[in-house]
């Protein structure tokens, strides 16, 4: 077992972008420590209908690991297709 030093924690969530700061939705928030549920939550949250103000996150022990702006197109800074394999650190 990890001790707690090692020990990983994801986040994925989506925020909404605007003047004045970032929202994050609190409905699409997980927190866990096994990749393979956060790795499910960011792939059920990518198939949601948000427009190009939402961003989709995944972090690591609060460092951004996974990226993906909706409605982003292949070649763009935060585009990710569901052949991407995420990283998990």
């Amino acid at each position: 077992m990890a001790s707690p030093d090692n020990l990983k924690t994801y986040r994925v969530y989506v925020i909404k972008q605007r003047r004045g700061g970032s929202e994050i939705l609190l409905d699409t928030r997980t927190n866990t420590t096994n990749f393979g549920i956060a790795k499910a939550a960011f792939w059920q949250l990518y198939n949601q209908n948000f427009d190009n103000k939402h961003l989709l996150l995944m972090t690591c022990n609060s460092k951004k690991i996974n990226v993906y702006r909706y409605q982003s197109k292949p070649g763009d800074d935060c585009y990710i297709n569901t052949d991407f394999e995420l990283h998990y650190e």
